[in-house]
């Protein structure tokens, strides 16, 4: 039986210091912090913090996506120090380049340096934009809730723990968000506040077509870990497959269902999910969930790996 790795998106962390126990109690994630700060400049104590004055939109999307990648890679890190491997990995958005790195398809370094590029995105047209979360009843059609042209669907959760409702992101012109937020029944579309990018959405293709050439840049290879594809269920096998993955981020669904199944079918019987990119307790998941994000849940995670019998194949 397979151990499996998940990663989500990055998302808001109600913790401003996310990371911040493990970092304290662990020396080799102090070192994984240090290497970035070395490859970014940005000193380990802010990225603790999250204490970054961005000057844009873009620069603080691109610190919130530095932050959860150090804290992903510092957990990993930590596992790895304990003989503890996983068998495949994926994750949507953020999460799913960071996968590529643990399946040795791109250096880590590689993937910050991208990171900090996208922080220089240009500006878009001044059309308010952003996002929105819904949770649709389960047995109701979820595509009228993205038929209006403005509105795209930018992703896919899945359903709810209890199986009463699916957990959708809409992304899209704030106009039109605001459209479908009001003609939904109350607490089923919510728009975010303070997310001013249509992430997901063909409404990105101007911060696509920036970082195109510095991803075809970048020097990738083919994975040495089974990849789990968050834009079709999908296992990635070869450096031009990758590649696209990331082509495509910036404006196309990302799907953690398409995540999810691809991983179970790779023989995934427990994964862990590294750091604070996806809610705890509110997805269905076809196998068990540890979250890892303090010291008291690494302990939960080595417990459940026994519980489990899940192996630990070699590293890459």
């Amino acid at each position: 039986m397979t151990l499996g790795y998940l990663l989500g998106a990055a998302i808001s962390d109600p913790d401003p210091r996310h990371g911040a126990e493990l970092y304290e109690a662990f020396p080799v994630v102090r070192r994984t912090y240090d290497e970035v700060q070395a490859w970014t400049g940005i000193p380990a104590e802010r990225i603790l913090t999250g204490d970054f004055a961005a000057d844009n939109d873009h620069e603080r999307f691109a610190f919130a996506g530095i932050r959860l990648a150090t804290l992903a890679f510092g957990i990993h890190d930590l596992l790895a120090d304990r003989e503890v491997h996983p068998g495949a990995v994926g994750g949507i958005s953020l999460g799913g380049l960071i996968s590529s790195c643990l399946a040795g398809a791109l250096g880590r370094r590689d993937l910050f340096e991208l990171l900090v590029q996208e922080g220089r995105t240009p500006a878009r047209d001044t059309t308010p934009q952003g996002a929105a979360i819904a949770f649709i009843p389960a047995d109701e059609d979820h595509t009228q809730y993205y038929a209006d042209p403005d509105v795209h669907l930018g992703g896919d959760f899945g359903l709810l723990v209890d199986g009463s409702r699916r957990l959708l992101m809409l992304s899209g012109t704030r106009a039109a968000l605001d459209r479908v937020a009001a003609q939904a029944a109350p607490g089923v579309v919510s728009v975010i506040e303070n997310q001013s990018l249509a992430v997901h959405s063909p409404l990105r293709q101007y911060a696509s077509d920036f970082m195109a050439p510095h991803v075809a840049a970048l020097p990738l290879s083919d994975p040495k870990l089974p990849l789990c594809s968050f834009l079709e269920q999908k296992t990635l096998t070869t450096a031009d497959e990758v590649r696209d993955l990331f082509v495509r981020n910036k404006t196309h669904t990302m799907s953690l269902v398409h995540v999810v199944n691809e991983l179970r079918a790779q023989g995934t019987r427990l994964a862990f999910v590294l750091g604070p990119s996806l809610p705890e307790g509110a997805i269905r998941f076809p196998f068990p969930v540890v979250h890892i994000k303090t010291p008291e849940q690494l302990t939960q995670a080595m417990t459940a790996m026994y519980e489990y019998g899940v192996g630990m194949p070699s590293t890459v």
